[in-house]
């Protein structure tokens, strides 16, 4: 790869998603690794090398990692200048940032355990009991080794669920109040608040696709085809410039 890009990555992972994305709205070439996080190749000593948290995404360019998803999209826009995708005005570029926490914080939050609930379920219905803490005990965070444990053993409770539900129509509101005059999140200007955003309106819809409703929300629908029709979309969203894409769930 002549710029030393490697991205290692999951399918369906929602953070994934976000990266792929920018790199390429950014016309960016990676090398791709994509992983099996249902066979927790996100745990492998190799990886953890890398990503001592056991996440995906990771970047690497020139030999060197990059973490966390919304760290690396700001990465991808200092080292890859072309097609910029944040403002020049500093007070524009807080706003940004303000979207990119918000999409850590609050949006995550809002999708995370109902995905889980589906794909990491399945992934623990195969497990032995034995098995299973082999795999617990390969984790190194403790909230997300909690959090394979919680929906291995007992699933999610009815709260938890609930709290997520809360957050999907908090962000839908938020992108609502943002779009309903302008075309994107920080106006005229398509940028990374908006690359960081549609993952999780993308998994929303997927998850509850009638918290989607036209009528209540007719900017966030407006704003959601306008990043669909985009040619980046297709390639980040239905992932397929890898051997192993076929074979792996994309929700």
């Amino acid at each position: 790869m002549a710029n030393g890009l490697v991205l290692y990555h999951g399918m369906a992972s929602t953070c994934s998603k976000k990266v792929r994305l920018a790199l390429y709205e950014k016309a960016v070439k990676f090398e791709s690794r994509l992983l099996d996080l249902q066979k927790f190749e996100q745990h492998t000593p190799e990886y953890l090398a890398l990503n001592p948290n056991g996440v995906v995404p990771t970047l690497v360019h020139g030999g060197r990692p990059v973490i966390e998803s919304s760290v690396i999209i700001e990465y991808i826009e200092a080292a890859f200048p072309q097609t910029p995708l944040a403002p020049a005005d500093p007070f524009a570029q807080a706003q940004m940032r303000l979207w990119l926490k918000f999409s850590d914080n609050v949006a995550y939050n809002a999708v995370y355990a109902p995905t889980w609930t589906i794909l990491s379920k399945r992934a623990g219905d195969q497990l032995s009991e034995g098995n299973l803490q082999n795999v617990l005990d390969r984790i190194p965070s403790k909230e997300r080794r909690d959090r394979w444990e919680t929906v291995a053993r007992e699933g999610f409770s009815e709260k938890e669920l609930d709290d997520a539900y809360a957050k999907m129509i908090q962000s839908l509101d938020k992108i609502e109040a943002a779009v309903a005059h302008m075309p994107w999140l920080l106006g005229e200007d398509y940028s990374l608040a908006d690359i960081a955003m549609i993952p999780f309106i993308d998994r929303i819809r997927n998850l509850r696709p009638e918290y989607l409703d036209i009528a209540r929300y007719p900017g966030v629908n407006r704003w959601e085809q306008a990043l669909r029709a985009r040619p980046a979309f297709d390639k980040a969203f239905n992932f397929r410039d890898d051997p192993r894409a076929a074979e792996l769930p994309n929700i």
